[in-house]
């Protein structure tokens, strides 16, 4: 939300979220928990009603919509290799954060860091494919973004930079 609206607004308040970095990182992560959510975690539930509207708009049409967007209008040939490692503080992060709750909670949020349940060897297996897939979409990002850019009309009127 945050990464398009500093796309609309050019808030210099926002303008980390503008970063070509950030946008570039936001498609790797988004496209990386879609991944999961459909092929692991979506089966674990059935929604139902709004619950199903939600759940359909958060883990499919935002993600696509992103997916689509960054491409097109969002990226601008600048991300690096060197940029990855900036792009894995948030999972790494995130799964510290993870297991490090879920003795105070009593509870897990995904069932493959269930270490209680799994074992250990169950969880660091889960976590580094986990890491290797952030790593494996990271590469397609940076190749992507190296891409010529996508041809955009001049509009009448408008005024260059």
């Amino acid at each position: 939300m945050l990464v398009y609206a500093a796309a609309m607004l050019r808030a210099n308040r926002l303008a980390f979220f503008a970063h070509p970095s950030v946008r570039a990182g936001v498609a790797v992560a988004i496209t990386v928990v879609s991944i999961v959510y459909a092929t692991i975690l979506a089966r674990l539930w059935s929604p139902q009603g709004l619950f199903f509207v939600a759940d359909a708009t958060l883990h499919y049409v935002t993600p696509v919509l992103y997916v689509i967007w960054w491409p097109v209008d969002g990226r601008d040939g600048s991300v690096r290799l060197a940029d990855l490692p900036f792009w894995l503080v948030y999972p790494l992060a995130y799964l510290a954060y993870a297991l490090a709750r879920s003795p105070i909670a009593g509870e897990v949020p995904y069932p493959f860091l269930d270490y209680m349940t799994k074992g250990w060897p169950s969880v660091l297996a889960a976590s580094v494919m986990m890491f290797a897939l952030f790593v494996a979409v990271g590469v397609v990002a940076v190749m992507l973004d190296r891409l010529p850019a996508p041809h955009r009309p001049i509009l009448p009127n408008a005024r260059t930079p």
